[in-house]
């Protein structure tokens, strides 16, 4: 049986979707295994991540169902009841609550394996329980990554602009304090600027069209994310700026940012490497299936990626 992927925009209607009689359609045979996911929100990036869980889970002839849970806790809650009750062999979470709400899941790890990923569901991971695995990138790389590298083609000195991404989410709590601790480094740096933008190219195009328009000086702008560093360069376009007048930086290394860094506009990007992720996140979860002991956290390195070697990537 080749594995399948379902998708369904309405989490609470799922079950009803997927069972009938008490029997889930579109089943796995007695040997295969079923993988859900509840994704936390639709995004480029997590988009591309639940792509290689997917392909992941197919690689093994085995079902997949993927749901957003649309930044709703109370959804996701649901999604998970859901999952176990059609008969869940593991679930994948991208988890949207806070740290007590987060909590709350884990008391389904005792009927089901759980794998957390893209962002982690507690402060002290080693406060989670048996049967639960956080999967991602260690956040302390990923800022200071970017930001060291865009100071050292800036020469250590120059105004810096910063975007930073949900301000609830940990990745942009963290990434934007890396920024800020290696600009602090540096005498000659500093940030003159800095608004949330969301992780949204839109938003980032509005907030740093208005910083143009004010006429905010900065020479190095550091998104945490490439969605924001892309809405920045077109902004910037859009104001009669050239781009490569100023060092744009961002995160993920996205197919949109190696294209803007294969124009010369954007500088730099970190690799947050969603296949290893996904596909980790799903060898992960057999394992736990399978009850193999498994180190948690696991974490997949970020990657610098620059003009010299985003070329590597596309070849990818």
């Amino acid at each position: 049986m080749k594995g399948s992927k379902l998708r369904l925009g309405l989490g609470l209607h799922m079950a009803a979707l997927m069972m009938a009689g008490g029997v889930l359609l579109h089943a796995p045979t007695a040997e295969a295994k079923f993988i859900a996911v509840s994704v936390s929100a639709e995004d480029n990036f997590r988009n591309i991540l639940s792509s290689h869980i997917e392909a992941a889970v197919d690689a093994r002839n085995d079902q997949v169902y993927i749901d957003s849970a649309e930044d709703d806790f109370d959804l996701q809650l649901q999604q998970v009841k859901n999952y176990i009750a059609a008969g869940a062999d593991a679930i994948i979470i991208f988890a949207t609550g806070t740290t007590e709400k987060n909590r709350q899941l884990f008391e389904f790890a005792k009927q089901v394996p759980l794998v957390f990923i893209n962002t982690e569901p507690v402060e002290d991971m080693s406060t989670m329980p048996a049967n639960t695995v956080y999967v991602g990138s260690n956040e302390l790389e990923s800022g200071t990554l970017e930001m060291e590298e865009l100071a050292r083609l800036a020469n250590y000195k120059g105004n810096v602009a910063l975007l930073q991404g949900d301000p609830t989410h940990k990745a942009a709590v963290l990434r934007t304090k890396d920024v800020e601790d290696v600009v602090a480094k540096y005498p000659n740096m500093k940030i003159v600027v800095k608004e949330t933008g969301h992780w949204a190219r839109n938003e980032a195009y509005k907030i740093v069209s208005d910083w143009l328009k004010k006429g905010t000086s900065f020479d190095i702008l550091a998104a945490n994310n490439d969605e924001m560093a892309i809405g920045s360069i077109m902004a910037m376009r859009d104001s009669g700026k050239d781009p490569k007048k100023f060092l744009v930086g961002g995160v993920d290394a996205t197919r949109d940012a190696l294209l803007e860094m294969s124009k010369g506009d954007l500088a730099v990007t970190v690799l947050q490497d969603a296949e290893n992720q996904g596909k980790d996140a799903v060898d992960i979860a057999y394992k736990l299936i399978n009850r193999q002991k498994v180190k948690n956290p696991h974490w997949v390195p970020f990657r610098l990626v620059t003009k010299e070697n985003y070329r590597q990537l596309i070849k990818e």
